[in-house]
């Protein structure tokens, strides 16, 4: 319509001029004979009924004149209305940018139904016919599309930095429903919302030279360019080959911008098929030249007429096949019988007005008209001989690059349809073949973004918090007031730690971990150097804030550190911190210390101090050093110095007991066992004296390094503990124990680990004689716990969740808790143990052969690759939620330091060392008692 108006718009401008000036002449010459000529008398008028009728015809001509002048100022008045208000809405313009997983793993090849890369575009194309009905979704969309043009799409192709993105461009009001759209197409796609100032193109550079090409059908739109189902290889892959070869500071865009047609549109190609079928609808390059045939062709065909016959002058009906003998079909052969196929299909499929364009900006000149025109030949590969190709003005566009470039910007920027550039008109197909989404089987080019890892949606289960944690805080007045305490952007709850937010199809989700979930323990897998410490300490920080009990066993120090420099005030006197490495207030932890003055309770104790103490050595040694008869003798040696209930008994004891014969009887003085008593006055009494130098020497030398070690002997060397775990369990008390190796030196480090496992595993079993429900749950944060991997923790894991002690365990990979030397009739390993009760498992950045491991734990939605794949600080989980491990699905971890006080961490440190710790020399005073007592005589 635009077209034909700008023709009679012509040729009026064209008549008025000729009209006026002739009538205007006329007047002139009667105007000066009036002047001049005094006799001139005016001509009379005639009065026949022809100068009537011709009076009358200009008259008619001249209103129709006026009345299109005014339609024609009236349309091109609603065309810049229609811009305008396009320019102004482009600010709602939401910028998604669609990434897909790779899904090249072994998994991803199994599931694949699709068999060529032609029913991977056709997933596109039900797409475009899904959303073709986007101006009529709403009646606010249907009405500003019908007057102001609104619904549209801007489809793109970018590449920036080596690396080529997906975009699709649309208003705010049309996200949800394209990326619904887009998503049932496409389950596993990334839709993400970015702000095109960070994270899009930016085209017009400083110093850069951009130049801007455009593409448009060659010949009538009704007839359609080759589609994917005619195509040999993906058309996607001849642009992302292009821009394989530009630079890398180098920016270039392929935009397809398309808007819903009429299904008037569909009526016009369904005629145009079947006239082309009948040989009678001609392929015209120039529109102006087919418009103005038409006239003539009126007057020429009645001449034909004469000549040729009256039927000529029927040609142009279209009777049925059988309904004249005269209305035939002409005879194709088979490409134009495939090339009149594809022309019903277009027809019978919705249309989208289209523009596309493609603009290279670059700091060589020369590079980006190069870059532009081999990205104008990629296109050649929709050519269709037989209906349509794709061709781009280039005379013009290269002759006046100052006026085009800018214009083709323009239009790019605000997604416009037209604009000084030809609009053609595609169908579905058409726009699927042109645009679509990549598939690593053919699209393996390596500039292609994929998606960093597989994302999966929360839980349908997922439950959410309902109390917040309420703190004081001190506003901008500096006025203490209430307020819901957040990390990051997420607020916190009471009874709920925060573990971090899923984010997927562009929603983010907070994801909590519920307290009476958290007791059936937490297994944590990282590589090393990837924030471990700090994701487990994010979880210790908010134990702190809502008041739980909890103890941190920390091999390195730093987050003990860290979680104690975001302790509140309030809790200061609440925190124990046990740091070995403070020499000058050393605090006591005795491994062989009994509690209890029960006599049955205290045999218990006894016992099980015993083994726990064995199992230590064993750990720290290995079994071929200390073996069946060393772990015999290390065991009576323990029972019998525990037997004495007044001075009690510690590691540094042990040995003495074999190297110092009056020491020895003293303590057997006061064994009540008669196992243990058996064991000195027969079996040890009854050993030869060579097989006791043998013996005893290697038996003395494990504990050479803890006894000579002046700082661990100091700890584990009095008789009293500093502090009594099973209080700090019961009575909302914190332990923080920094075990340093880079202080205390490894060995010692894993003694003291290895102590605190096991009695704290006591502490925990003691609970036994107290109500369950007045037990308290207490949470063991254990770093690097591969160290602690004894009997004692395996029956941590599978007995302490009764007495409400819950487990947060972290470590490397899962060889470091493996059984060395199971075999299948052996006990489970820790592994075992780790696996079977731990219900909430979580893995971030793990290695091959974990990965394969943990693919068995999230079968069958995870492969091996896609566990080895997973983006940095993300992390998949399988969470319990209502006593039920959910399916797994990933979390980004969280980042956020507000609340940090150092000063406060300083006081607490020293008000925990005067409180639990005592001076130095008065503890090396009483060791060195310890260590030369004699027994009265």
């Amino acid at each position: 319509m635009r077209k034909i108006l700008y023709i009679i718009f012509t040729i009026l401008i064209s008549f008025q001029t000729t009209f006026a000036s002739l009538v205007g002449s006329s007047k002139q010459v009667e105007l000066n004979s009036a002047l001049y000529n005094p006799d001139f008398k005016r001509p009379k008028q005639d009065s026949s009924w022809f100068s009537g009728l011709w009076d009358s015809f200009w008259e008619a001509l001249k209103i129709i004149w006026e009345i299109l002048l005014i339609f024609l100022l009236l349309y091109l008045i609603f065309k810049i209305i229609r811009l305008l208000f396009e320019l102004y809405y482009s600010k709602n313009l939401r910028y998604l940018q669609i990434t897909l997983p790779r899904a090249d793993s072994k998994l991803d090849k199994e599931q694949a139904t699709k068999k060529d890369f032609k029913e991977k575009v056709a997933i596109m194309s039900m797409f475009y016919k899904a959303i073709h009905k986007l101006a009529e979704a709403w009646l606010k969309d249907t009405f500003l599309n019908t007057i102001f043009g609104h619904s549209k799409i801007s489809l793109e192709l970018v590449y920036n930095e080596w690396q080529v993105t997906f975009f699709v461009v649309t208003y705010s009001n049309y996200v949800n429903l394209i990326s619904q759209h887009l998503t049932s197409m496409y389950n596993n796609a990334e839709i993400l919302i970015v702000d095109p100032k960070k994270n899009y193109v930016n085209l017009k550079k400083k110093n850069y030279f951009m130049r801007a090409a455009s593409l448009w059908k060659e010949h009538d739109d009704v007839f359609p360019i080759k589609t994917y189902k005619y195509l040999e290889d993906d058309a996607i892959n001849n642009f992302i080959n292009v821009f394989g070869w530009l630079n890398k500071t180098d920016s270039a865009v392929y935009q397809v911008v398309i808007k819903p047609e009429w299904s008037s549109w569909n009526k016009k190609a369904k005629k145009a098929a079947s006239l082309v079928a009948k040989w009678k609808y001609k392929k015209w390059r120039n529109w102006a030249l087919k418009f103005l045939w038409k006239p003539f062709g009126l007057l020429f065909n009645p001449l034909v007429a004469l000549v040729q016959g009256s039927d000529s002058m029927v040609k142009d009906q279209t009777n049925a096949p059988w309904a004249s003998e005269w209305d035939s079909y002409k005879i194709f052969n088979q490409a134009e019988t495939e090339a009149q196929k594809l022309m019903w299909e277009a027809a019978a499929q919705p249309a989208f007005e289209t523009s596309i364009r493609i603009i290279v900006s670059s700091q060589n000149k020369i590079d980006s008209e190069q870059w532009v025109h081999a990205i104008v030949a990629a296109a050649s590969i929709f050519t269709d001989e037989y209906n349509n190709s794709l061709d781009n003005p280039q005379i013009v566009e290269d002759s006046m690059p100052w006026l085009f470039t800018p214009i083709r910007y323009f239009a790019f920027k605000h997604k416009l349809v037209g604009f000084f550039q030809n609009i053609s008109y595609f169908s579905a197909d058409e726009v699927s073949t042109m645009y679509h989404f990549p598939d690593i089987t053919y699209n393996k080019s390596p500039l292609i973004n994929w998606l960093e890892y597989k994302k999966l949606p929360v839980p349908h289960n997922l439950k959410f918090p309902k109390i917040p944690t309420i703190l004081p805080e001190k506003d901008k007045s500096w006025k203490i007031v209430k307020v819901h305490r957040k990390l990051w952007w997420m607020p916190v709850y009471k009874d709920w730690v925060l573990l971090g937010w899923n984010e997927y199809r562009n929603k983010k989700t907070p994801i909590y971990f519920a307290k009476k979930d958290r007791s059936r323990h937490h297994y944590v897998l990282w590589k090393s150097g990837w924030g471990k410490s700090v994701y487990i300490g994010y979880l210790a920080r908010q134990d702190l804030r809502n008041w739980e009990w909890l103890c941190i066993i920390d091999p390195h120090g730093d987050l003990v550190e860290d979680v104690l420099s975001f302790a509140p005030k309030e809790r200061a006197k609440d925190i124990v911190i046990f740091d070995p490495a403070d020499d000058q207030r050393p605090m006591w932890l005795n491994m062989l210390e009994v509690l209890s003055d029960d006599p049955e309770v205290r045999k218990r104790e006894m016992d099980r101090a015993a083994m726990d103490a064995t199992e230590i050595f064993i750990k720290i040694f290995g079994d071929e050093i200390f073996g069946p008869r060393i772990q015999h003798y290390f065991r009576n040696g323990c029972l019998t110095l525990m037997e004495d209930e007044e001075e009690g008994g510690t590691l540094i004891d042990v040995p003495r007991l074999f190297t110092d014969e009056a020491f020895m009887k003293y303590k057997v003085s006061k064994v009540k066992n008669p196992v243990v008593r058996d064991f000195w006055e027969h079996e040890y009494a009854n050993t030869w004296d060579r097989e006791k130098q043998e013996m005893i020497p290697y038996f003395s030398s494990k504990f050479g390094p803890f006894i000579t070690n002046t700082t661990i002997r100091n700890i584990i060397g009095q008789p009293k503990s500093a502090f009594n775990l099973r209080d700090i369990m019961d009575n909302r008390k914190v332990l923080l124990v920094n075990l340093s190796k880079g202080k205390i030196g490894a060995l010692n480090a894993q003694l003291l680990w290895l102590i605190f496992v096991s009695k704290i595993n006591m502490a925990a079993m003691a609970r036994a004689d107290m109500p369950e429900e007045e037990r308290k749950d207490f949470y063991l944060y254990v770093d690097e716990f591969q160290n602690f991997a004894t009997e004692t923790f395996w029956e941590i894991l599978s007995e302490a969740r009764k007495y409400h002690l819950a487990l947060i365990m972290a470590h490397q990979f899962i060889a470091q808790i493996g059984w060395n030397g199971a075999k299948k009739w052996d006990k489970p390993s820790i592994k075992d143990a780790v696996f079977g009760n731990a219900w909430t498992i979580q893995s971030f950045k793990v290695g091959a052969e974990d990965a394969e491991y943990m693919e068995k734990e999230y079968a069958p939605v995870l492969s091996q690759q896609d566990i080895i794949g997973i983006a940095n600080y993300t992390t998949y989980i399988k969470l319990n939620i209502d006593n039920a491990s959910s399916r797994p699905f990933d979390i980004k971890t969280i980042w956020d330091n507000n609340y940090k006080n150092h000063k406060i961490a300083e006081i607490i440190k020293e008000y925990s060392r005067r409180k639990y710790g005592r001076k130095k020399k008065y503890v090396d005073m009483e060791i060195e008692a310890r260590l030369w007592i004699m027994p009265e005589e």
